[in-house]
């Protein structure tokens, strides 16, 4: 990885030339980074070379590098290190190739902070389950066929306006991660019992993604038949995310609504408030409940209110509501994979 960091650095033709592209690419990221002390000059450089190390380390770790405070403080320590760099070498007239030397292993230091975070954080993530086929007669998340039947249902999700969100552990949550929450939140997993018996609520909704019969008449799905009603969820969640409050909201707002109105429904006018306004607004509790759940889910941090609001209306007493976040996500997470 050092080579390959450091390679950068030729790439650019010299120690601080600046690659404009990357530049303006990542200018509100970079910023704040540079505003110290040095000539305009310098400053850029830095800017330059920040931005190529930053999306670099990015498309190395495939989104890990998620801009916390802790990846803050690595890219504001390798700046700190350029600068210093920078000030030697108009001080001292030191050579390009010193200076450039030097810049490579604060590239190097940084990095390695880097790679340390990125393994910090894939420590923390559950171990996803397993699921098995729950008999002969169930039809569930473990049977045999229901990984074909998602991947089907996947395919109406590529026209979704979704979000790029990384979660709190260093993932990009992607439209089938937000599919198997859909699922592991609404029914377990479970779209028909052993009995035969299709699952359905107290309302009427059916099945792995509880479509309601009316919502799926509109879609053009047979809500008991297992591969047509993930094919209709996948589709009713196009219509949530692409039109409505919800299409107006962004990032993880977005996704948390999204749930919230596929609970409640696209068109409440509860939907056109914040997530901060709807958790503590008087709507039902299962709408509120399903905004946690989601982001319990998709492994989005939960604040101290949260996990308060969670534990209140639906953590099991035998648990506290980390142990239960982390078996909720990796059971949800667990599905088709």
């Amino acid at each position: 990885m050092l080579l390959l960091s450091c390679s950068l650095l030729a790439q650019a033709g010299g120690p601080f030339a600046v690659d404009s592209a990357s530049s303006d690419a990542n200018a509100s990221v970079i910023a704040s980074f540079s505003a110290g002390s040095g000539d305009a000059e310098a400053k850029q450089a830095r800017k330059g070379l920040l931005a190529a190390i930053i999306d670099f380390i990015k498309e190395l770790f495939g989104g890990s590098f998620a801009g916390s405070k802790a990846e803050a403080d690595i890219v504001n320590t390798l700046d700190r290190a350029l600068a210093n760099t920078q000030q030697q070498k108009k001080a001292a007239g030191s050579t390009a190739k010193s200076a450039g030397s030097t810049a490579k292993g604060a590239i190097a230091s940084a990095t390695a902070a880097i790679e340390r975070r990125a393994a910090e954080l894939k420590a923390k993530i559950p171990q996803l389950v397993k699921h098995e086929s729950t008999g002969s007669k169930s039809i569930s998340v473990g049977s045999p066929s229901f990984k074909s039947w998602f991947d089907e249902a996947a395919r109406h999700s590529t026209s979704w306006e979704f979000p790029d969100v990384t979660n709190k552990y260093g993932q990009k949550i992607s439209r089938e991660d937000y599919l198997r929450a859909i699922i592991w939140i609404e029914s377990r997993g479970i779209h028909q019992d052993n009995r035969g018996r299709v699952t359905k609520s107290w309302a009427g909704a059916v099945g792995f993604m509880q479509l309601m019969p009316n919502t799926a008449r509109g879609l053009k799905v047979n809500p008991s038949d297992a591969a047509q009603n993930l094919k209709g969820g996948a589709k009713y969640l196009g219509e949530i995310f692409n039109s409505g409050s919800v299409s107006k909201k962004s990032g993880a707002e977005k996704l948390i609504m999204g749930a919230c109105a596929y609970n409640l429904g696209p068109f409440s006018k509860s939907m056109k408030m914040s997530w901060e306004q709807l958790k503590t607004a008087k709507i039902p509790v299962e709408t509120r409940s399903y905004g946690l759940k989601m982001k319990m889910a998709l492994g989005l941090e939960l604040s101290a209110a949260e996990k308060t609001l969670a534990d209140e209306w639906f953590v099991p007493k035998d648990k506290n509501v980390d142990e239960f976040t982390d078996e909720f996500y990796a059971h949800a997470q667990g599905i088709a994979r």
